[in-house]
Formats: C-alpha cells, sequence, structure tokens
C-alpha cells in the first residue's frame, strides 16, 4: 500500500500505512516486545509508549475514514465533525507526550470508544448506501469488536482462558488490517473500473459521431435510417437503464434484509451478554451489580409512589468453619442449595434474590413492610433450617441469621441507609446466638419519628 501510494499519490493509502504502524507499534509496546528490542533503556518512553501509539491509531483511523468513506464529499456535515475529531486526536496525542499514563491512557481509550462509534456509524450508512468498499470496512472493525469482546469474555471467566482467547485482540486487529487492504484494493478496483468505463465510453461515443457524420452525408433515406437506428439505441438504453435499477433495488433490498437480520443477532447476543453480566456464576441467581441498581430502582419507585420498600441480608452461619471442615467443593454446593431455598421463598415476579458476597446473600421485597418482611425473614431461616444438606452420608444442618429492613422513603432518605440498617440487624442476630431474624429501621426513619414525635 506505501508503494501503492507513491504511484497513484492517493491520501488514503498514506493514511492506511500510518495506522498499521500506529497498531503495530501499539502492540508491539503492550507485549513488551519494544522496550526489549527498539528503546530498552528508556523505561518512561516504554510506558508513554503505549498511549502514544493508541492515540495515532485513533488519529490515523480518523484520516483513513475521512478519504477512504469520502466524507467531505457526501456528508459535508458530518466532515466538520470528522475534521473535529481529527484535531482533537492531534492534541491528545500531543499530550500523551506532557501528561502522565495514568492520566492519559483513560483520555485515549474513552475518545478511542467515541471515534470507533463514528467511524461504524458513517460506515454502516455508507454500506447501505450502496458502496461495497464500505462493506470491508465495517467488517473490518466488527473483527476488531469481536476480538475485544473475546478478550473481555475472557477476563470476565465467561469463556475457557487459551492461546486463541488470550489474543483476541491481536487476531481481530489483525483482520482488520487485511480487511482494510481488501477495501482499499477493492476501491482501486473500482477507480479503474470507472475509468476503463469512461475511455470506452468515449471511444464509443466518437465512433457514433463517426457514423453520424458519415451518415449525414447520405441520403435522405439512409438519414431516416440512422434516425430510426437512433431511437432503437434510445429504447435500448432506456430498457438497460430500467433493468439496472431494477437489479440495484433488489441488491440493496437484499442488503438491507441482511444488515436488518445482523442487528437482530446483534441484539440478541448483546441480551445474552447482559444476563451474563448481571448472573452470579455460582449459584446462578443475580448477582451483586444487578442488585445495585435494582436497589436504585425500587427504592426511587418507592420513594415516587410512597409505598414501603424491604430489605433481607442473609448470612450462612459459621461458613469458614463449614468450608475449612468439608472443603470449598462442599461448600460451593451449600452456597447452590441455600440460594436455590431462598428463592423458593420470594416467590413474587419483582422479588430480587441476589449473591450479596461470599457467604452473604439479600432479598429485596418491593412493596413489602415491616410485618410482610419479618414473615418472609422467618419462611426463608425455617427453610434454610430444614435443608437436609448430606456430606459423606452424614446429615449436616445449615443455619443462618438474617438482617431486615424496611421503609416508606422519604425525598431526602437514600438507600445505603436503608441496607445499612438491615446489615446492623444481621449483626444483632449474629450477636444474639445466629438462626434467628432480627430487625433494625434505618437511621433517617428513627430521625424523622423523633421529629414528628
Amino acid at each position: 500500500n506505501l508503494f501503492v501510494f507513491f504511484s497513484v499519490r492517493e491520501s488514503n493509502y498514506l493514511y492506511y500505512v500510518l495506522y498499521v504502524a500506529s497498531i503495530s507499534l501499539f502492540f508491539s509496546s503492550l507485549s513488551g516486545i519494544s522496550f526489549q528490542y527498539l528503546w530498552p533503556n528508556n523505561t518512561w518512553w516504554n510506558d508513554q509508549s503505549i498511549v502514544f501509539f493508541l492515540s495515532c491509531v485513533v488519529l490515523f483511523a480518523a484520516l483513513f475514514t475521512i478519504r477512504f468513506l469520502r466524507i467531505e464529499e457526501t456528508f459535508p456535515r458530518i466532515h466538520h465533525l470528522g475534521t473535529l475529531v481529527v484535531v482533537v486526536s492531534a492534541f491528545i496525542t500531543a499530550g500523551t507526550l506532557l501528561f502522565d499514563y495514568r492520566t492519559m491512557i483513560a483520555v485515549v481509550i474513552a475518545w478511542a470508544v467515541i471515534g470507533i462509534t463514528l467511524a461504524i456509524g458513517v460506515g454502516m450508512y455508507r454500506w447501505v448506501s450502496g458502496d461495497s468498499s464500505a462493506k470491508y470496512y465495517c467488517i473490518s472493525w466488527f473483527t476488531f469488536l469481536i476480538g475485544g469482546v473475546v478478550l473481555a469474555l475472557n477476563k470476565f471467566d465467561v469463556i475457557p482462558r487459551n492461546f486463541l482467547t488470550e489474543n483476541a485482540t491481536q487476531f481481530g486487529s489483525g483482520m482488520e488490517v487485511i480487511l482494510l487492504s481488501f477495501a482499499l484494493a477493492d476501491r482501486l478496483n473500482i477507480e479503474k473500473r470507472r475509468r476503463f468505463e469512461a475511455q470506452l465510453h468515449a471511444l464509443e461515443n466518437e465512433r457514433v459521431a463517426r457514423l453520424a457524420q458519415a451518415e449525414a452525408l447520405q441520403q435522405e433515406k439512409n438519414a431516416r435510417k440512422a434516425q430510426e437506428q437512433a431511437l432503437r439505441h434510445e429504447r435500448e438504453a432506456r430498457e438497460a437503464q430500467a433493468a439496472a435499477l431494477t437489479v440495484q433495488r433488489q441488491a440493496t433490498e437484499t442488503l438491507e434484509h441482511k444488515v436488518r437480520e445482523r442487528t437482530h443477532e446483534l441484539e440478541i447476543a448483546n441480551q445474552r451478554l447482559e444476563e451474563l453480566t448481571y448472573t452470579d456464576g455460582l449459584t446462578g441467581i443475580r448477582n451483586r451489580r444487578y442488585l445495585n441498581r435494582a436497589l436504585e430502582r425500587e427504592f426511587s419507585r418507592a420513594r415516587r409512589e410512597k409505598v414501603p420498600v424491604a430489605a433481607l441480608l442473609i448470612d450462612i452461619d459459621h461458613f469458614k468453619q463449614f468450608n475449612d471442615t468439608h472443603g470449598h467443593l462442599v461448600g460451593d454446593d451449600c452456597l447452590r442449595e441455600v440460594a436455590q431455598t431462598i428463592g423458593q421463598c420470594a416467590l413474587r415476579d419483582n422479588d430480587v434474590v441476589a449473591r450479596y458476597g461470599g457467604e452473604e446473600f439479600c432479598v429485596l421485597l418491593p412493596n413489602t413492610d415491616q410485618t410482610g418482611a419479618l414473615q418472609v425473614a422467618e419462611q426463608v431461616c425455617e427453610a434454610i433450617r430444614a435443608i437436609e444438606f448430606d456430606v459423606a452420608g452424614q446429615q449436616v444442618m445449615v443455619t443462618a441469621s438474617i438482617g431486615v429492613s424496611a421503609c416508606i422513603p422519604e425525598r431526602h432518605h437514600d438507600v445505603d441507609k436503608f441496607i445499612t440498617a438491615a446489615d446492623n440487624a444481621l449483626y444483632k442476630s449474629k450477636a444474639n446466638g445466629r438462626n434467628q431474624v432480627n430487625f433494625e429501621l434505618p437511621d433517617f426513619t428513627q430521625n424523622l419519628n423523633r421529629d414528628n414525635g
């Protein structure tokens, strides 16, 4: 592509070469190869080079996108935004040499996400508009993003760790570089074909002009024949044009259908990924992240609708001793059994059962007052106590301590004090001998009661 640039003097080939060079230097710096062979004695530059070359990737990707997708010609308004992206990227690149690594890596990553989103959006629009080269452009970015998603799933232990998943980003980037090269080659072939067709058209026009000139010198009969022939050619051209428009319309409809199918598949994949993000891998119930969102949502709703909300914090008694005695695998089985038992006690659709951390669980009960929450807590405590947990042929008793909190939130109340009250009640249950339920009002509720009194 560098030789092609020197040959045709098209700047998008130069931007592509600089992009490939930047991303190669970024990965070599990230993996330590550059530090080993290029600048082994410069530790400062070894750190800064990572953010510098990553920022260069964004800069040259933006320049390449503007030229390759012909944004200035097809999207004059968006071209101003593209120019702004280039200018900001240039300043960020300069900033990587002036500011520390910790500050700039966050800035560069955030800016890269914004730039990639804009590039894919414009690329998809050009693809749908019929630009065949934009197809390779979009697919190349999708491969890069897929590599990033695979690496993220690897780091979250969703998929196994192996050579492929550990290096998914490099593979995705490599495929992106190859596909972008195909896109440039396709663009070059299109330009060659257009020039060739223009030359053929010019030669055809010249031939027709000469024939027309010769026919004009003929007798009136020959002139009428020439006129009839011209009319016939015009009719055929119209028919050919109509046929071409039909083919183009069918191709566009097919492409739009494929895009809709792909979009639907991506939506399903995102839903599955979100479900995995909010599920505890050991017990199969909701995790702490989902619980935090549910707490904020239900607490705000209860405040808005002036209805009660309750929370149960459940801790398995002497679980560390249980683990030390019977082993972690048996302990995991115990956690799963307790989680299933709690779920059988919280049966409403809007009840939330989540793993709070370690051997702790939390049950969020919307539209539930103190009396109802205590009833559910006693049911949970009794159900856990009734678990027939078999370890090596022996029945092992499992109990739990439970703390309960409930209130009707006001405007100045916050959810942290609400959970703190349940946590305090849990510690009371432990301090009073475990295997029991205790209740505590949140601090803001107690203060409000004193003010009203």
